[in-house]
């Protein structure tokens, strides 16, 4: 493993006049080098687990709680070998962080950085240009983009995230859903009267597929009561096919399936499933 060291770098604060509190913003300079830096980065985009800290230093990192041990542990090696498989033309996959590992992770921060900034997420002042440094700016900027696509706000920003923030425009911001929304239990009783029909079943698989990929992950972990990091998405047509009311898991999955359908979404599901 290289010797990794840790750059001098400096926190600046500025007063938020709106709210009266302090807002970090990122350090004026970082090199990608500490196995710390490199543990958040790789929480950061989803492929470490996060431990929260119930104290957390946000002028220094996001709110993860993470050592400066060497990367020789098996959850991080495995974290830094799901991430260079998602570049194999550049990578080579051996959990090693090594220099090309880091330039990678580098431009991927980055990347992430200036697509935040270009949906207004975040400004050049609260993340400077060329600092792959996954602190408390970008962990707020991630926020504020999960929240006006009605997705978890957790401030990681994993590659499907990732990949919406790369189209030209967003969709706006969910607004709640409307009271006289029909519920999915209620649509899944009409289902199961009559699981053949066509519009039903076009209905569910339209929504699969406008449905962010970490939402069906955690609506499939629900359903299994598994918590699996890439699990195989589970099909909607068999959670309303098999659905159990008697079975908490089934009832959890389906709960958290409705509270991500934003009306947006809904609107497109519903006239598909009344369709003759």
């Amino acid at each position: 493993m290289l010797d990794l060291f840790i750059s001098t770098y400096i926190i600046f604060v500025q007063q938020d006049t709106l709210k009266g509190s302090l807002v970090a913003k990122e350090p004026k300079s970082m090199a990608v080098s500490s196995p710390e830096v490199i543990r958040h980065i790789l929480i950061g985009l989803g492929y470490l687990a996060s431990e929260i800290d119930p104290k957390p230093d946000l002028t220094k990192f996001a709110p993860w709680k993470r050592n400066n041990n060497s990367l020789t542990d098996d959850p991080t090696e495995e974290a830094i070998k799901k991430f260079q498989k998602q570049y194999p033309q550049k990578l080579v996959v051996n959990g090693n962080a090594d220099a090309q590992t880091r330039t990678v992770m580098e431009d991927t921060v980055i990347g992430l950085q200036n697509r935040l900034k270009f949906h207004g997420f975040a400004t050049n002042t609260e993340i400077p240009k060329g600092l792959p440094f996954y602190g408390p700016a970008t962990y707020t900027a991630v926020k504020k983009f999960q929240k006006s696509q009605g997705l978890t706000e957790n401030g990681i920003a994993t590659i499907e995230q990732r990949q919406i923030l790369q189209q030209p425009t967003l969709t706006n911001k969910p607004q709640s859903q409307p009271q006289s929304q029909l519920k999915l239990i209620d649509l899944l009783s009409q289902f199961k009267k009559n699981p053949q029909n066509p519009s039903y079943i076009a209905a569910l698989n339209n929504l699969q597929q406008n449905l962010p990929k970490d939402v069906l992950h955690k609506v499939t972990n629900k359903w299994r009561g598994t918590n699996d990091q890439n699990p195989e998405i589970v099909k909607l047509t068999n959670v309303f096919t098999y659905y159990d009311d008697n079975n908490q898991n089934h009832r959890d999955a389906l709960t958290h399936l409705q509270s991500q359908i934003t009306p947006a979404i809904y609107k497109e599901f519903i006239n598909l499933w009344n369709k003759k």
